[in-house]
């Protein structure tokens, strides 16, 4: 009896926990702005469309929601994941299911793939790969310091680790 009064009791602990949390669903867009063919030359924009969900009882009233989208840097040695851009904004979610859609700036990254070049009549020169092409993004909805929701690419996730 006292097991089945044990499980009984985890159970209602566990869905009054996630009963009184925030989802946070996000959609990365993308623009082809350009390419040069030619000399591999890529321009893209990127932005994020978020969808915060409020599950709680309560009015989210003044939240911040922070985001970021991260580039990789294509110079060779330089095998590196950076912050591109990041942002934050206050944001007001009514409460019982009730959701927002946001709309993050649009983040330019272009960059160049390894490619040849005529150099002259008969020979060719190498590009190296350089600029910085989008990787990720993450998101979070914050109560002071407090993380309400949170929402990660799995290419970020790997570099925050």
């Amino acid at each position: 009896m006292n097991t089945r009064l044990a499980i009984l009791c985890s159970l209602l602990l566990a869905g009054a926990a996630s009963a009184g949390s925030v989802d946070v669903a996000v959609k990365p867009e993308v623009e082809k702005k350009s390419a040069d063919i030619t000399k591999e030359e890529y321009v893209s924009a990127h932005w994020l469309r978020v969808r915060i969900t409020n599950f709680t009882g309560t009015k989210l009233d003044g939240v911040t929601l922070k985001w970021a989208l991260y580039a990789a840097n294509l110079r060779r040695g330089a095998d590196t994941v950076s912050v591109e851009k990041s942002g934050e904004m206050k944001i007001t979610v009514d409460s019982n299911g009730r959701y927002l859609d946001v709309e993050t700036p649009k983040v330019a990254f272009d960059y160049v793939r390894t490619h040849s070049e005529r150099s002259g009549r008969r020979s060719y020169k190498l590009v190296e790969e350089s600029g910085k092409k989008y990787h990720g993004f993450h998101v979070q909805v914050l109560n002071g310091t407090e993380v309400l929701g949170e929402a990660v690419s799995e290419s970020v996730r790997k570099q925050l680790k």
